[in-house]
Order: structure tokens, then C-alpha cells, then sequence
């Protein structure tokens, strides 16, 4: 289902009974939650109406960010979205009901019981089957959409929002019914009588509404808190107006829409994405980028301001759950990029979204000082530009090496000092600019992953092209190049052993945050014979490559 105000009614008699739902859906539209039902009358079907809020972005003026503001507007125009019948399923407990006739609720637990839907329709009546137990209150939790696999606990059930989504075609809502994670208010019925429960949402849902030109495949957007996670739910909580408490096992700071039918933007007629995130506290300012004919590019948005806040009663950067924003943008107006100055040196970097990274797109290349191959250290910082064998920096700055390959650092010299770190994220700044950071292994493992593990990653992370047909800096064929990624990995090769520099044009190196030994780190590199990435441990005396992650 969309963001809908959903409620559902249950009746449950003696022994094996129907469990009607009444649903009531006023289409992909943010609503104002009618989070109780009104009391039954005679046991029958309840109808229940419910005032929607249409959530719009307001246009930026020339020079200033667009924010994302909740406008209500009574005479928004609505489509509605139907259960599926026969299809649509929820989950059912009740501590004190049994899942068969005989026995008792310990034996015959009233647990995850599985309730579908018969009609395709805004109001659908849901059967299954459940019994009373004893004569006493009865407690009712329930979710959906039900998971079949789940064997646990009320209080523990599983729920994810994954960091990809993805979309048929531009306009189609079609995906958000798998995302739409709804729980219901619990409720206390007494024995034999009608059961009414109301569903809220759990997540927030996202429209971007697209003009400018261009092929667009991706809309993602990033934040400095959770926008995505895996963990467990307890439906016996009371809901909280802006968000559900979610114990988390794992977490990402954005989310990407991918659409599976590129569309064809126009500078006038919007196309619109949807996207499910994560309720809750942002910060002020979030970033939200595309990708159009292969080229992905960001723009800073100002954060909505949530009614009430989530941890005062102010108003707060966020989503509120149940909400739907709308995020009007315009890919040929201003404001987007995909460079960042180094404030250090002034030396300018490409940077693009890789998975749930923002990767460098081009080798470092800050460089305070520079020394020849003969000058090593395992433990002082050491610069080296590839054939460059004197220690002026100005001339080292204007060599081709430097100019296309950036600097070797030592393993300390990338670290800036700080110590080893195994941690996703690192936390280590290094020789990267700040609001950047050295990637730990894992970190590496997490990109590598991403692109379908070690044994192709380096093809989708090469560089194109061979220096044979004068299409590229690598040597040979440069087998299985296509760099997908937009990681753009060039041949640096190394400083070697206190001799020399080897293997440019062969290979390319890049240190990580974490140490092995007390003497050797872990690093990536690529081959001009394969499209795999090799993962092993170099010794901190070697100038390696770097390549900077964002905070």
C-alpha cells in the first residue's frame, strides 16, 4: 500500500470464526491518522473516514535551496490504492487466544496467524482463522505485510527498509506495497467481543517530481542519520505520532531509487519517483542527487521541520511517519555538482555515490612535501610523486605523474598520525580533507561487495580504455574495463622497497585504515590483466594510492 491512513476492523466469535478487516485507504497521500476506530456497532463492519494532508515541496527562489515544506491542501486531487485479493496478508497475535480449537493459548499460541485479503478494494474484508480462550480481556498486536518466516515473538518482529529501491517506470507507485511496513494500535478486547484494530505507518514515503532533460535512472538521498535499516519492531508499543522505535542490527545514511525503465525528462512535465525512508531526526541541510545519461551529479535541500519534534516540543529537521513530501527538481537549474575543493591546496575533486558510499572519483593528490624513492620510513610520514626523485614541491606539481596519478603516501603519511582503524566507517581522517575520511577494510569489502565481490569489482572500478589504442593510461588490453562504478580507478603503481617506483600503467594501489602487523596495513589494487581486485597486506614503508571516502 502507499502512505494511506489505513484502518482495519477485526470480529472474532467462538470457536472458528471469519476475521474481517476494514481498510480504509485514501491513496499515496500523507494523512492525519485516525489511529482509533469508532466503537462497534452490533459487531458489524465499521466505515471509517479520515482527513488526508498533502505534503508539497515549495519552488526555490532563484539563489536560495529549495526546502521541503508540508503545505495542506484540501483540494488536492486523489487516487486511491486497493488491497489485492487473495494476496494481501497480515500477521496476527493474541497471547491470550489459540491458534486451533483444542488446547490453550501456551500450547496452541495465537501467534504470527496469517489473515489474507478477499477483496480487491479501498475496504476489504481479511480471513483466517483464530479461537477465544478463556473467559477474560483478550490482547491484540498485528503488522503488515506478514512475513511467512517469522516464528518469534510479538515484541521482536522482524521489519526492513532496504537502501535500494527500485521502480518499473517513471510514475509507478507499484513497489511501495512491499515497503510500506504498517503495525496496528494495540488493542484490549473483551471475550467474545468485536475486534477493531487501526494500522499506522511505520516508514515515511518521498515523491520527487523530475523535470530538465536528460535520461534519468537514479534519484538518491542522504543524510546524516539513518534513512534505511534491517532490525526488529515490538508491536506492543503505543504509537508515537512522528516514529516507531525500531531496535536496529544495521543501518544506511541514504537511499536510491533505481528506475528499471530510464524516462526521458522534459524541462516542463514532471515524472515522479517514490522513495520509502526512515522517519526521524535529520540534520538541517540533506543531499539528494540523479543520475541523467550516466552522470551523476548532487544538490543540498533543506530538511522539513516536523511538528512537535522528535525529542522536544519544537518543530525539528526530519520525517514524521505516515507522511508523504514532495521534493520538486529541476536537473538543468542550478545548485547541482559533483566537485569538491580541497580548502588546503585548492586542488579539485570528482566525487559520485557508489552503493551507499560517496567515493573520490580521482586519486589524492595533497601533497606538503615530497622526497625521492630512496627516503622510506616505517613510521614518519613520506610523499612521493611516481619517477620524481628531488624534493621541490612546485616541479613535483607540474610532472604528468602527479598531474593524472595524484601522490604515493606511506602508510603513515595516509594515516595523518591517527591510529589503526577496522571500524565502518573509520573515523580516520588521514591525508583526506575534512568531511573526508581514509577507508578502513571493511569499508573496502563494503564498495567491493556492492559492485558483486572481489572476483569482477575491478573491472566495474577501472578506468576504460589502454594506452595501446591511445584511449587510456593502462597497459595491454585492460581486460574486462567498463568502470560502471564511476569509480575510475587509474594505474598509479607504487614506490617500492627505498629503490624506486614501480609498475605504473600495471596496476593500481590504495592503502586502508587498517593495520595487519605492526608493520604492514591492508590495501586494494587493480590489475591491467583481470577484472578482480586483490585484497592483501602491504608493508607501511610502501607509497600506495589514496582514495578518500565521505564522512
Amino acid at each position: 500500500m502507499g502512505l494511506n491512513n489505513l484502518v482495519k476492523e477485526r470480529i472474532m466469535r467462538n470457536l472458528i470464526k471469519t476475521l474481517f478487516a476494514v481498510l480504509l485507504v485514501t491513496a499515496i497521500n500523507a494523512c492525519c491518522l485516525q489511529e482509533a476506530p469508532d466503537p462497534p456497532t452490533g459487531g458489524g463492519a465499521i466505515t471509517i473516514t479520515a482527513q488526508t494532508v498533502q505534503e508539497q515541496a515549495v519552488t526555490n527562489a532563484p539563489g536560495t535551496k529549495t526546502t521541503l515544506e508540508e503545505v495542506v491542501d484540501g483540494g488536492e486531487t486523489r487516487w486511491e490504492t486497493h488491497w489485492i485479493a487473495n494476496t494481501d496478508k497480515i500477521g496476527i497475535f493474541s497471547p491470550q487466544a489459540k491458534a486451533t480449537s483444542d488446547g490453550t493459548p501456551a500450547a496452541n499460541p495465537a501467534k504470527n496467524l496469517a489473515f489474507t485479503a478477499q477483496t480487491s478494494a479501498k475496504n476489504s474484508n481479511f480471513t483466517g482463522t483464530i479461537f477465544w480462550g478463556s473467559a477474560e480481556d483478550h490482547h491484540f498486536y498485528a503488522y503488515y505485510p506478514r512475513n511467512t518466516d517469522f516464528s518469534g515473538e510479538r515484541t521482536v518482529v522482524t521489519v526492513s527498509l532496504p537502501w535500494a529501491q527500485t521502480q518499473s517506470a517513471a510514475g509507478n507507485s507499484d513497489h511501495i506495497g512491499a515497503l510500506d511496513f504498517m503495525v496496528a494500535t494495540p488493542a484490549t478486547i473483551a471475550y467474545q467481543g468485536a475486534v477493531n484494530l487501526s494500522f499506522n505507518h511505520v516508514f515515511t514515503m518521498i515523491e520527487f517530481q523530475v523535470v530538465g532533460s536528460g535520461s534519468l535512472t537514479q534519484v538518491s538521498l542522504s543524510g546524516a542519520y539513518p534513512l534505511a535499516c534491517e532490525g526488529t519492531v515490538d508491536l506492543t508499543q503505543e504509537p508515537n505520532p512522528n516514529f516507531y522505535n525500531i531496535t536496529t542490527t544495521g543501518t544506511t545514511k541514504n537511499v536510491t531509487v533505481t528506475l528499471n525503465t530510464p524516462v526521458a525528462l522534459d524541462p516542463t512535465e514532471p515524472v515522479s519517483v517514490y522513495m520509502m525512508v526512515l522517519p526521524g531526526i535529520q540534520d538541517t541541510i540533506m543531499k539528494i542527487a540523479v543520475t541523467t545519461d550516466g552522470v551523476w551529479k548532487e544538490m543540498e535541500k533543506n530538511t522539513p521541520a516536523v511538528l512537535h519534534g522528535f525529542t522536544r516540543a519544537i518543530s525539528e529537521p526530519g520525517f514524521a511517519r505516515g507522511k508523504k513530501y514532495v521534493v520538486s527538481l529541476d536537473t538543468s537549474g542550478p545548485g547541482w555538482g559533483s566537485e569538491f575543493t580541497d580548502s588546503r591546496d585548492a586542488n579539485t575533486y570528482s566525487y559520485r555515490l557508489i552503493g551507499t558510499q560517496v567515493w573520490m572519483t580521482e586519486n589524492l593528490a595533497y601533497l606538503p612535501s615530497v622526497v625521492g624513492p630512496d627516503l622510506g620510513s616505517e613510521l614518519a610520514p613520506r610523499y612521493y610523486v611516481y619517477s620524481y626523485e628531488r624534493d621541490n614541491i612546485i616541479d613535483a606539481k607540474i610532472t604528468d605523474e602527479y598531474i593524472f596519478y595524484g601522490v604515493l603516501y606511506n602508510w603513515p603519511a595516509a594515516m595523518g598520525g591517527s591510529t589503526s582503524s577496522s571500524a565502518n566507517p573509520s573515523g580516520v581522517q588521514g591525508a583526506c580533507p575534512s568531511g573526508w575520511h581514509l577507508p578502513s577494510d571493511a569499508e573496502w569489502t563494503t564498495l567491493t561487495t556492492y559492485l558483486g565481490g572481489e572476483s569482477v569489482a575491478g573491472g566495474k572500478m577501472k578506468e576504460t580504455g589502454n594506452i595501446g589504442a591511445e584511449t587510456g593510461l593502462w597497459n595491454g588490453s585492460n581486460f574486462g574495463a567498463t568502470n560502471v562504478s564511476g569509480f575510475s580507478g587509474r594505474p598509479g603503481g607504487f614506490r617500492s622497497y627505498d629503490v624506486g617506483f614501480a609498475e605504473i600503467g600495471n596496476y593500481g594501489y590504495w592503502w586502508s585504515s587498517t593495520a595487519e602487523t605492526d608493520s604492514a596495513a591492508w590495501r586494494r589494487y587493480l590489475s591491467y590483466l583481470n577484472r578482480s581486485v586483490d585484497r592483501n597486506y602491504t608493508a607501511n614503508r610502501i607509497g600506495l594510492s589514496v582514495r578518500c571516502i565521505r564522512d
